[in-house]
């Protein structure tokens, strides 16, 4: 028996708000998204932790609280010893700042968070020696320390550099040591 598969995310009920379209807009271009559903994602992850955390705190249960506060740390979205305000008070953008896209751009590896995209959607990005190929994939704390650029075409040109230099190398000891004579 299959799992029936659920959409991920959630649209805003009103359809046509310019304050919330601009806004929208404004956070597409910021993190290199490509289209709205990607920030409807973001949002309902969002919408779903803070949910858990009204419920922890109706409940007044630490079995509850704790989990979800080591979950928040390990995605890097509170400090070690964060509260539970701290997850109740989480902006969208505190979300997309995880995603693997963004942390490939703010790492250096690309000029821009579309290049970044490029790279990862390329398959050039490994997190502990796994290939990575989903711009939106949330990084936690210990896999961005892991996080890798591997360009073959890099490598292939630095071989050709090192043969040729070895070639160059060889071929002045076979000079030298015709002058000896």
């Amino acid at each position: 028996m299959v799992k029936k598969l659920k959409k991920q995310y959630e649209t805003p009920s009103e359809a046509y708000d310019e304050d919330r379209i601009e806004q929208e807009k404004e956070l597409m271009d910021e993190y290199g998204l490509r289209n709205k559903r990607e920030v409807y994602k973001a949002e309902s992850e969002l919408r779903g932790l803070r949910r858990q955390a009204r419920k922890a705190v109706a409940a007044d249960d630490d079995k509850q609280i704790q989990p979800l506060l080591d979950r928040a740390h390990n995605l890097g979205l509170i400090r070690e010893n964060g509260s539970i305000e701290d997850v109740l008070s989480l902006k969208s953008q505190e979300i997309l700042e995880r995603r693997i896209q963004t942390a490939v751009e703010r790492k250096g590896y690309a000029e821009t968070v579309n290049e970044a995209r490029q790279l990862i959607v390329h398959g050039h990005i490994y997190i502990n020696d796994q290939q990575v190929t989903v711009p939106g994939y949330l990084l936690t704390q210990e896999e961005e320390r892991n996080l890798e650029l591997n360009m073959p075409e890099q490598e292939d040109e630095e071989e050709e550099q090192q043969e040729a230099e070895e070639a160059s190398e060889g071929e002045n000891q076979e000079e030298n040591e015709e002058t000896e004579e």
